[in-house]
């Protein structure tokens, strides 16, 4: 969950300086750790289902 939360302080940071082009590399910081923190949680419900299944 921690990639979740860097993401939503990037784009909070990102609007709180009025989308300052200096911030730019924000908008690419927070879509990498949007996609890591997605990639991460769905191989863990991938992971929870399988030990389910083995397990029931």
């Amino acid at each position: 969950m921690i990639p979740a939360l860097i993401s939503a302080m990037a784009a909070c940071t990102w609007h709180l300086y009025d989308n300052a082009e200096s911030l730019r590399w924000l908008v690419t910081l927070q879509a990498s750790t949007t996609l890591l923190g997605n990639i991460t949680l769905a191989c863990a419900a991938w992971n929870l289902q399988r030990d389910a299944t083995v397990k029931g």
